[in-house]
């Protein structure tokens, strides 16, 4: 009896082995290096989860991607043994050869110190949460923010003390996974779209060919993302390749990157540049297809013929929201 029964135990691990299988994965892998390189050299990396966090971790204990950047975990953060470490955290060298192109022929200077300057028993000293019952004024050079009534959790604290003490000499993004973290923290107006994270710029953006405000999505660092998309991204190609996404609970990555490729299009059309943004596009779409989100678009209008492409004109899709 012991063989028929274990024969019957392998049928489910031969029917599912061709779904079940991860042989050849590397989609998360290049997901966690397309957002570290989303950031500049000597970067602060705030994010909210696990799916934007192990990854990143992983390229960067294990594959050596982008050790400058610091991944600052808001779950995390609520702890005293996570503070602490990224106090004692080393500040690695920024590797510009291994380094996306966009950031080589620039002097970055590497910091000298822990992004925050707090001793241990100070960082330990952090309340768990406290209450802001009034708007509270938050500056640092030419930011200024007001940060609305609500409760300030450990987290937002460390998060605003290492904006108060490494900004802008470290640059700060917020992940765009994160979804609107840094705007309820009252940064909204000073956030700019640079690939897959959100840079908090030091003063309020200026509109520009390169710097566009977009509905939905406020300021686009067109420039930088159109060559992050170009030449650095690597997930879209592999997502392509592999033509499914299996875990569905992480499906919010593909959808990262089907909502950048409509942003970009979208910036690039209304500053004229229609080829590239159908260009961009159609690789979204692909994405989009290959892991079955390409529920998300609607019908594509050609351009009227006798509207020249500049301004608003051409294919423009609505900028899709993640899923929670």
């Amino acid at each position: 009896m012991a063989s028929p029964i274990l024969a019957l135990a392998f049928i489910p691990l031969l029917a599912n082995w061709t779904s079940a299988s991860r042989r050849g994965d590397t989609d998360t892998r290049d997901f966690a290096a397309d957002l570290l390189n989303s950031v500049e050299p000597y970067g602060i990396l705030v994010t909210v989860g696990d799916n934007d966090t192990f990854p990143l971790w992983y390229a960067q204990e294990v594959e050596g991607i982008r050790r400058d950047v610091i991944i600052a975990n808001t779950s995390l953060l609520n702890t005293d043994w996570y503070t602490r470490q990224l106090i004692r955290r080393p500040v690695y060298e920024y590797d510009a050869a291994k380094g996306p192109a966009i950031y080589r022929g620039k002097q970055w200077t590497k910091p000298t110190g822990p992004p925050m300057n707090m001793t241990m028993a100070q960082a330990d000293a952090i309340p768990l949460y406290a209450e802001l019952r009034q708007p509270q004024a938050f500056r640092k050079g030419a930011l200024s923010v007001t940060i609305p009534p609500r409760v300030v959790y450990r987290a937002d604290y460390v998060v605003l003390r290492m904006i108060l003490d490494a900004f802008p000499e470290r640059p700060v993004y917020f992940s765009r996974t994160s979804g609107g973290y840094g705007r309820e923290l009252g940064f909204g107006d000073y956030l700019m779209t640079q690939g897959l994270a959100q840079k908090l710029m030091p003063t309020l953006p200026v509109a520009s060919r390169d710097t566009v405000n977009l509905p939905g999505e406020g300021w686009v660092d067109l420039a930088t993302t159109h060559a992050l998309w170009n030449d650095v991204f690597e997930a879209p190609e592999s997502l392509i390749r592999k033509g499914d996404w299996i875990d569905r609970a992480s499906v919010s990555i593909p959808y990262l990157y089907i909502m950048t490729g409509v942003v970009l299009s979208e910036g690039l059309t209304r500053t004229g540049r229609a080829a590239a943004s159908d260009s961009v596009l159609d690789v979204t779409e692909q994405v989009a297809k290959a892991t079955r989100l390409d529920n998300i678009f609607g019908p594509r209008p050609e351009p009227p013929p006798s509207i020249p492409m500049t301004g608003d004109s051409g294919r423009q899709v609505p900028v899709p929201i993640l899923p929670p």
